[in-house]
Formats: structure tokens, sequence, C-alpha cells
């Protein structure tokens, strides 16, 4: 008997774009073996996957190889996006201008010397990301004649070019593939996934933990991470 989605995933789903961290992964940041296994299933059935991300483009890419995610890929909250160009050579396209972030991170410095750059900062290109524990808002505050846009992905603090998101870096890799944001479900767990989810598309939270994101979603998952993404792709699908 075909399987009938029921609503909201009764709808036309051409494409899925996924955040990483918190999402496909298990809460102490491993990859979800039941993540894996729905990115595995939407792929066999022709459904492109792409992965959104706020960590550096490297970390995007490897996740994308080893679950066979074929679409475009966006990193740095919407800075960066990557995609197979003309004959299938691999092309990068830079959203954000860093030198904004610069500024305001030197800025920052000034007034909060307690901030720590990322680990990962030294392979960024368009932002600035901190570690946890700084007070977010007083950031935001610190900074709010800087044209940046500060916000938290739950593992780290991310300081922007204010034009752009997560949302406008999907539109840009969409765009891309041309498929419509209508035709996408999109997958997220914490704030810096909003843009993504005021798109249009159909907008799944896999976790109740960030109110700010569940108000904003068509669909909160019962279970969490890559299970939760795994409950959404059944959805879509059906059982495995």
């Amino acid at each position: 008997m075909k399987f009938e989605p029921e609503p909201p995933f009764d709808r036309p789903i051409r494409a899925v774009v996924s955040d990483i961290d918190g999402t496909l992964t298990t809460p102490d940041r491993m990859l979800s073996v039941a993540g894996a296994t729905a990115v595995m299933r939407l792929e066999a059935v022709g459904i492109p996957v792409l992965l959104a991300s706020g960590n550096v483009m490297a970390s995007a890419r490897a996740y994308a190889l080893m679950l066979g995610a074929s679409g475009p890929l966006v990193a740095e909250n919407g800075g960066m996006v990557a995609y197979r160009g003309e004959g299938w050579r691999e092309t990068i396209d830079l959203l954000a201008d860093r030198k904004l972030a610069d500024e305001a991170y030197g800025h920052l410095k000034e007034q909060m010397p307690e901030v720590r750059p990322l680990l990962t900062q030294r392979w960024r290109e368009t932002e600035i990301a901190l570690e946890m524990g700084p007070d977010v808002s007083r950031i935001r505050e610190i900074l709010a004649d800087f044209p940046v846009r500060v916000e938290s992905s739950g593992y780290s603090i991310h300081i922007i070019d204010a034009k752009v998101t997560k949302g406008t870096g999907v539109k840009h890799a969409l765009d891309l593939i041309d498929i419509p944001p209508r035709e996408v479900m999109f997958l997220g767990d914490s704030e810096n996934d909003i843009s993504m989810f005021e798109m249009a598309g159909l907008s799944v939270a896999v976790s109740p933990k960030d109110e700010a994101l569940t108000s904003k979603a068509d669909y909160v998952c019962k279970w969490t991470d890559g299970d939760g993404v795994f409950e959404a792709v059944s959805k879509v699908l059906g059982p495995p």
C-alpha cells in the first residue's frame, strides 16, 4: 500500500536542508547513525540534501562526503556556499564581508577582553566565531552601531556581516539547483536556524529547547538530534 504523508508533511518535497551540529549529531556532537540513515534514505530516492552549518566549510564538506549529501553546502552561517560548478569543479561563493566582522571584533575585544575566538577561527573566511560563555545580549549591545549580526548556535557565538544569514546562504544554494524554498523541508535545532524556517518551506525543529525556533516550526519532533531527523524523514517517506 502506498504511503500517504500526513499534514504538515503532505506537500511536495524536492530537497531537504539540514543543519549539522545538534541536528544530524548526537548530544556529544558525534555523527548520529539515525541522522545519517535519514540522509541516505533521502538521497536514495532522488531528494538532494543540502547541509547548512555555522561551522567551517571543511567541516560541512567532510560531513557531506561521509553522508553522500549531494546538494550545495552552506557554511559559516550563510557566509559561504560551495557547489559543483562547470565540469564538476568545486566552486565557493563568499557572500559576507569579513572586514565588517573583524572591525566589530576589535571593538568588542576592547570592551570585553575575556572573549575568546574558537579554535576553528583560523579557518573561517567570512565571520568571527567565539567560545560560549560571554553574555550574547551584552555583545549585541556593545556592537549595536556596527553593521554586523550576533547570534548563538548553542555551540559558539557568531559575528557576521548583517546582511547575511543562514537563510540568505540557503536561498543562494537553492537558486543554484533551481528549487524554490516552498518545496523544501528545513531541519534545525537553534537560533541560527530561524532564518531558514522563515523561508516558507516545511520547517522542522529537532529539539524543543529553543522556543524562538519552535515558534517558527511547522513541526517539533518528539525525538531529538539525529533521531529527530530520522523521525521527520520517516514522516515524508514512510517507515524504512
